[in-house]
Protein backbone atom coordinates (compact mmCIF):
# COMPACT_ATOMS: atom_id res chain seq x y z
CA UNK A 1 0.00 0.00 0.00
CA UNK A 2 3.06 2.25 -0.16
CA UNK A 3 1.99 3.58 -3.57
CA UNK A 4 -1.57 4.28 -2.42
CA UNK A 5 -2.93 7.78 -2.01
CA UNK A 6 -5.49 8.82 0.60
CA UNK A 7 -8.78 10.03 -0.83
CA UNK A 8 -11.90 11.43 0.79
CA UNK A 9 -15.43 12.55 0.03
CA UNK A 10 -16.66 14.93 2.73
CA UNK A 11 -20.30 16.00 2.84
CA UNK A 12 -22.40 17.82 5.37
CA UNK A 13 -23.39 14.56 7.09
CA UNK A 14 -20.85 11.86 6.26
CA UNK A 15 -17.18 11.67 5.43
CA UNK A 16 -15.76 8.66 3.59
CA UNK A 17 -12.03 7.99 3.38
CA UNK A 18 -10.26 5.28 1.38
CA UNK A 19 -6.94 4.36 -0.15
CA UNK A 20 -6.64 4.49 -3.93
CA UNK A 21 -4.10 3.19 -6.38
CA UNK A 22 -3.74 2.79 -10.12
CA UNK A 23 -3.61 -0.79 -11.40
CA UNK A 24 -1.35 -2.13 -14.15
CA UNK A 25 -4.33 -1.78 -16.50
CA UNK A 26 -4.58 1.93 -15.72
CA UNK A 27 -7.82 1.66 -13.74
CA UNK A 28 -8.25 3.05 -10.22
CA UNK A 29 -8.93 0.70 -7.32
CA UNK A 30 -10.26 1.75 -3.90
CA UNK A 31 -9.75 -0.22 -0.72
CA UNK A 32 -10.01 0.15 3.07
CA UNK A 33 -13.03 2.45 2.69
CA UNK A 34 -14.50 3.77 5.94
CA UNK A 35 -17.35 6.16 6.73
CA UNK A 36 -17.35 8.73 9.54
CA UNK A 37 -20.14 10.93 10.93
CA UNK A 38 -19.07 14.53 10.44
CA UNK A 39 -20.86 15.86 13.54
CA UNK A 40 -18.71 13.66 15.79
CA UNK A 41 -15.48 15.51 14.94
CA UNK A 42 -14.34 19.06 15.61
CA UNK A 43 -12.15 19.22 12.53
CA UNK A 44 -11.40 17.23 9.40
CA UNK A 45 -7.83 16.66 10.61
CA UNK A 46 -9.24 14.59 13.49
CA UNK A 47 -10.93 12.24 11.02
CA UNK A 48 -7.75 11.81 8.99
CA UNK A 49 -5.65 11.12 12.11
CA UNK A 50 -8.11 8.45 13.26
CA UNK A 51 -8.18 6.79 9.84
CA UNK A 52 -4.40 6.72 9.36
CA UNK A 53 -3.79 5.36 12.86
CA UNK A 54 -6.43 2.64 12.49
CA UNK A 55 -5.12 1.54 9.07
CA UNK A 56 -1.45 1.90 10.07
CA UNK A 57 -0.59 3.67 6.81
CA UNK A 58 1.35 6.79 5.83
CA UNK A 59 0.38 7.68 2.25
CA UNK A 60 2.55 10.29 0.58
CA UNK A 61 -0.26 12.01 -1.32
CA UNK A 62 -3.91 12.85 -0.71
CA UNK A 63 -6.96 14.22 -2.52
CA UNK A 64 -10.11 15.27 -0.69
CA UNK A 65 -13.48 16.39 -2.09
CA UNK A 66 -15.53 18.72 0.13
CA UNK A 67 -19.07 20.09 -0.05
CA UNK A 68 -18.08 23.72 -0.35
CA UNK A 69 -16.34 26.27 -2.58
CA UNK A 70 -12.56 26.42 -3.02
CA UNK A 71 -10.65 29.68 -2.75
CA UNK A 72 -6.92 29.51 -3.49
CA UNK A 73 -5.76 26.37 -1.64
CA UNK A 74 -8.60 26.35 0.89
CA UNK A 75 -12.08 24.84 1.13
CA UNK A 76 -14.76 26.42 3.29
CA UNK A 77 -17.55 23.88 3.77
CA UNK A 78 -21.09 25.12 3.22
CA UNK A 79 -23.07 23.19 5.83
CA UNK A 80 -20.29 22.37 8.32
CA UNK A 81 -18.01 24.73 10.23
CA UNK A 82 -14.82 23.28 8.73
CA UNK A 83 -12.09 25.04 6.78
CA UNK A 84 -9.37 22.87 5.21
CA UNK A 85 -6.31 23.99 3.28
CA UNK A 86 -3.80 22.08 1.18
CA UNK A 87 -0.92 23.79 2.96
CA UNK A 88 -2.18 22.80 6.43
CA UNK A 89 -2.72 19.19 5.32
CA UNK A 90 0.87 18.97 4.06
CA UNK A 91 2.20 20.38 7.34
CA UNK A 92 -0.03 18.25 9.56
CA UNK A 93 0.40 14.87 7.86
CA UNK A 94 3.67 15.17 5.96
CA UNK A 95 2.09 14.65 2.55
CA UNK A 96 4.31 15.53 -0.40
CA UNK A 97 1.14 16.72 -2.10
CA UNK A 98 -2.41 17.34 -0.91
CA UNK A 99 -5.28 18.40 -3.17
CA UNK A 100 -8.62 19.75 -1.93
CA UNK A 101 -11.47 20.25 -4.34
CA UNK A 102 -15.20 20.84 -4.47
CA UNK A 103 -17.13 17.59 -4.13
CA UNK A 104 -19.03 18.13 -7.38
CA UNK A 105 -15.79 18.74 -9.25
CA UNK A 106 -14.74 15.30 -8.00
CA UNK A 107 -18.19 13.89 -8.82
CA UNK A 108 -18.02 15.27 -12.36
CA UNK A 109 -14.51 13.92 -12.82
CA UNK A 110 -15.67 10.52 -11.59
CA UNK A 111 -18.68 10.58 -13.91
CA UNK A 112 -16.29 10.87 -16.85
CA UNK A 113 -14.39 7.70 -15.92
CA UNK A 114 -17.04 5.24 -14.70
CA UNK A 115 -18.49 2.83 -17.31
CA UNK A 116 -21.92 3.18 -18.87
CA UNK A 117 -23.38 0.45 -16.66
CA UNK A 118 -22.80 2.78 -13.69
CA UNK A 119 -25.73 4.94 -14.86
CA UNK A 120 -29.51 4.74 -15.14
CA UNK A 121 -30.99 6.40 -18.23
CA UNK A 122 -33.75 8.94 -17.56
CA UNK A 123 -33.89 10.70 -20.92
CA UNK A 124 -32.21 8.72 -23.73
CA UNK A 125 -29.12 9.85 -25.57
CA UNK A 126 -25.36 9.53 -25.21
CA UNK A 127 -23.67 12.06 -22.96
CA UNK A 128 -21.28 14.02 -25.18
CA UNK A 129 -18.22 15.39 -23.39
CA UNK A 130 -17.29 17.37 -26.50
CA UNK A 131 -20.07 19.72 -25.36
CA UNK A 132 -20.78 21.18 -21.90
CA UNK A 133 -22.20 18.63 -19.44
CA UNK A 134 -23.88 19.58 -16.15
CA UNK A 135 -23.42 17.37 -13.08
CA UNK A 136 -25.70 18.04 -10.11
CA UNK A 137 -27.42 16.36 -7.25
CA UNK A 138 -29.08 16.64 -3.84
CA UNK A 139 -27.43 15.46 -0.63
CA UNK A 140 -27.19 17.42 2.59
CA UNK A 141 -27.04 20.37 0.19
CA UNK A 142 -27.43 20.67 -3.59
CA UNK A 143 -24.22 20.43 -5.60
CA UNK A 144 -23.70 21.70 -9.14
CA UNK A 145 -20.73 21.59 -11.49
CA UNK A 146 -20.14 21.80 -15.22
CA UNK A 147 -17.69 19.89 -17.43
CA UNK A 148 -16.36 22.01 -20.29
CA UNK A 149 -14.91 20.29 -23.36
CA UNK A 150 -11.18 20.31 -23.95
CA UNK A 151 -8.04 18.21 -23.53
CA UNK A 152 -8.09 17.71 -20.65
CA UNK A 153 -11.68 18.78 -19.89
CA UNK A 154 -12.11 21.65 -17.46
CA UNK A 155 -14.54 21.23 -14.57
CA UNK A 156 -16.16 24.35 -13.15
CA UNK A 157 -17.44 24.29 -9.57
CA UNK A 158 -20.52 26.39 -8.89
CA UNK A 159 -22.75 27.27 -5.95
CA UNK A 160 -25.87 26.87 -8.11
CA UNK A 161 -27.75 25.14 -5.30
CA UNK A 162 -28.02 28.50 -3.56
CA UNK A 163 -29.99 30.02 -6.44
CA UNK A 164 -33.54 30.93 -5.50
CA UNK A 165 -36.19 28.21 -5.62
CA UNK A 166 -38.51 28.37 -8.63
CA UNK A 167 -42.02 26.95 -8.06
CA UNK A 168 -43.90 25.73 -11.12
CA UNK A 169 -47.26 24.66 -9.66
CA UNK A 170 -49.83 26.04 -7.22
CA UNK A 171 -48.82 23.46 -4.61
CA UNK A 172 -45.13 24.29 -4.97
CA UNK A 173 -46.02 27.96 -4.56
CA UNK A 174 -47.84 27.15 -1.29
CA UNK A 175 -44.80 25.16 -0.10
CA UNK A 176 -42.58 28.13 -0.92
CA UNK A 177 -44.88 30.53 0.96
CA UNK A 178 -44.92 28.16 3.97
CA UNK A 179 -41.13 28.25 4.22
CA UNK A 180 -40.82 31.95 3.42
CA UNK A 181 -42.56 32.61 6.73
CA UNK A 182 -39.76 30.74 8.51
CA UNK A 183 -36.67 31.25 6.33
CA UNK A 184 -35.73 34.65 4.93
CA UNK A 185 -34.32 33.24 1.67
CA UNK A 186 -35.60 29.98 0.21
CA UNK A 187 -32.85 28.67 -2.04
CA UNK A 188 -33.20 25.66 -4.29
CA UNK A 189 -31.29 23.47 -1.84
CA UNK A 190 -33.66 24.39 1.00
CA UNK A 191 -36.20 22.14 -0.75
CA UNK A 192 -34.16 20.04 -3.21
CA UNK A 193 -31.91 18.15 -0.79
CA UNK A 194 -32.16 15.45 1.86
CA UNK A 195 -33.33 17.92 4.51
CA UNK A 196 -35.41 19.59 1.78
CA UNK A 197 -37.46 16.44 1.26
CA UNK A 198 -38.48 16.60 4.91
CA UNK A 199 -39.28 20.32 4.52
CA UNK A 200 -41.57 19.51 1.58
CA UNK A 201 -43.28 16.83 3.66
CA UNK A 202 -43.69 19.13 6.68
CA UNK A 203 -45.14 21.92 4.55
CA UNK A 204 -47.48 19.54 2.73
CA UNK A 205 -48.82 18.09 6.00
CA UNK A 206 -49.54 21.64 7.16
CA UNK A 207 -51.17 22.67 3.86
CA UNK A 208 -53.34 19.55 3.67
CA UNK A 209 -54.17 19.49 7.38
CA UNK A 210 -52.63 16.03 7.78
CA UNK A 211 -50.77 14.68 10.81
CA UNK A 212 -47.06 14.27 10.15
CA UNK A 213 -46.31 10.56 10.65
CA UNK A 214 -42.66 10.80 9.60
CA UNK A 215 -40.32 12.45 12.10
CA UNK A 216 -37.04 12.28 10.17
CA UNK A 217 -36.22 12.52 6.47
CA UNK A 218 -35.05 8.88 6.24
CA UNK A 219 -38.60 7.68 6.97
CA UNK A 220 -40.22 9.51 4.07
CA UNK A 221 -39.05 7.30 1.18
CA UNK A 222 -39.97 4.13 3.11
CA UNK A 223 -43.43 5.58 3.89
CA UNK A 224 -43.83 6.56 0.23
CA UNK A 225 -43.04 3.01 -0.85
CA UNK A 226 -45.46 1.52 1.68
CA UNK A 227 -48.48 3.69 0.83
CA UNK A 228 -49.09 5.13 -2.66
CA UNK A 229 -51.80 7.42 -1.25
CA UNK A 230 -49.69 8.91 1.55
CA UNK A 231 -48.45 12.48 1.99
CA UNK A 232 -44.98 10.96 1.96
CA UNK A 233 -45.57 9.60 -1.56
CA UNK A 234 -46.91 12.96 -2.72
CA UNK A 235 -43.87 14.67 -1.18
CA UNK A 236 -41.43 12.45 -3.05
CA UNK A 237 -43.25 13.03 -6.36
CA UNK A 238 -43.15 16.79 -5.78
CA UNK A 239 -39.44 16.48 -4.99
CA UNK A 240 -38.87 14.68 -8.33
CA UNK A 241 -40.70 17.46 -10.18
CA UNK A 242 -38.70 20.17 -8.40
CA UNK A 243 -35.47 18.34 -9.25
CA UNK A 244 -36.52 18.19 -12.89
CA UNK A 245 -37.16 21.93 -13.05
CA UNK A 246 -33.87 22.70 -11.31
CA UNK A 247 -31.97 20.32 -13.63
CA UNK A 248 -33.43 22.05 -16.66
CA UNK A 249 -32.57 25.46 -15.23
CA UNK A 250 -28.95 24.34 -14.80
CA UNK A 251 -28.89 22.96 -18.36
CA UNK A 252 -29.99 26.38 -19.63
CA UNK A 253 -27.55 28.28 -17.43
CA UNK A 254 -24.51 26.18 -18.29
CA UNK A 255 -25.45 25.49 -21.91
CA UNK A 256 -25.25 21.77 -21.13
CA UNK A 257 -26.18 20.45 -24.57
CA UNK A 258 -23.89 17.47 -23.93
CA UNK A 259 -26.10 16.15 -21.18
CA UNK A 260 -27.16 16.36 -17.55
CA UNK A 261 -25.88 13.86 -14.99
CA UNK A 262 -27.72 13.51 -11.67
CA UNK A 263 -25.69 12.32 -8.70
CA UNK A 264 -25.94 11.69 -4.98
CA UNK A 265 -27.54 9.23 -2.60
CA UNK A 266 -30.81 11.17 -2.41
CA UNK A 267 -31.22 10.91 -6.18
CA UNK A 268 -30.66 7.15 -6.05
CA UNK A 269 -33.27 6.78 -3.31
CA UNK A 270 -35.99 8.76 -5.09
CA UNK A 271 -35.23 7.46 -8.60
CA UNK A 272 -37.86 4.64 -8.47
CA UNK A 273 -40.54 7.34 -8.16
CA UNK A 274 -39.37 9.44 -11.12
CA UNK A 275 -41.51 7.55 -13.72
CA UNK A 276 -44.59 8.44 -11.64
CA UNK A 277 -43.64 12.13 -11.67
CA UNK A 278 -43.67 14.68 -14.49
CA UNK A 279 -39.87 14.69 -14.65
CA UNK A 280 -39.43 14.59 -18.43
CA UNK A 281 -42.13 17.21 -19.07
CA UNK A 282 -40.82 19.48 -16.31
CA UNK A 283 -37.28 19.17 -17.71
CA UNK A 284 -38.18 19.68 -21.36
CA UNK A 285 -41.24 21.94 -21.64
CA UNK A 286 -39.87 25.49 -21.33
CA UNK A 287 -41.98 27.88 -23.38
CA UNK A 288 -39.81 29.62 -25.98
CA UNK A 289 -36.80 27.63 -24.73
CA UNK A 290 -38.38 24.21 -25.26
CA UNK A 291 -36.45 23.60 -28.48
CA UNK A 292 -33.14 23.87 -26.62
CA UNK A 293 -33.98 21.01 -24.26
CA UNK A 294 -35.25 18.36 -26.68
CA UNK A 295 -31.97 16.57 -27.43
CA UNK A 296 -30.34 16.78 -23.98
CA UNK A 297 -29.85 13.33 -22.41
CA UNK A 298 -30.29 12.89 -18.65
CA UNK A 299 -28.87 10.04 -16.61
CA UNK A 300 -28.48 9.15 -12.95
CA UNK A 301 -25.24 7.88 -11.44
CA UNK A 302 -26.06 4.54 -9.81
CA UNK A 303 -22.44 3.57 -9.06
CA UNK A 304 -21.08 4.19 -5.57
CA UNK A 305 -18.00 6.14 -4.42
CA UNK A 306 -17.86 8.14 -7.68
CA UNK A 307 -16.47 11.27 -5.99
CA UNK A 308 -13.68 9.17 -4.45
CA UNK A 309 -12.74 7.86 -7.89
CA UNK A 310 -12.88 11.39 -9.25
CA UNK A 311 -10.65 12.76 -6.48
CA UNK A 312 -8.17 9.91 -6.94
CA UNK A 313 -8.03 10.48 -10.69
CA UNK A 314 -7.10 14.13 -10.09
CA UNK A 315 -3.81 12.98 -8.53
CA UNK A 316 -3.13 9.61 -10.16
CA UNK A 317 -3.67 10.91 -13.69
CA UNK A 318 -0.65 13.19 -13.26
CA UNK A 319 1.68 10.23 -12.62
Amino acid sequence: MQSSILVGDVGGTNCRLALAEKTALGTIELHHSERFSVNQYKHFHDVVHEYLISKKVKPKQAAFAFAGPKFDDEIRMTNVDWMVSENDLVKEFGFSRAVVLNDFVAMANGARVIPDDGFEILIPGKVNYNKPVAVLGPGTGLGVSCILPGRPPRIIATEGGHSSFSPQSELELLILKYWQKQISYVSSEILISGPGLFRIYSALCNILGETALCTIENEIVAAAEANPNSVARQSVIIFCNMLATFSGNIAFTTGATGGVVLAGGVTRHISPFIPESNFIKRFRVRGHGTWFMQEIPVRIIKAHFVALYGAAEMVLSTH
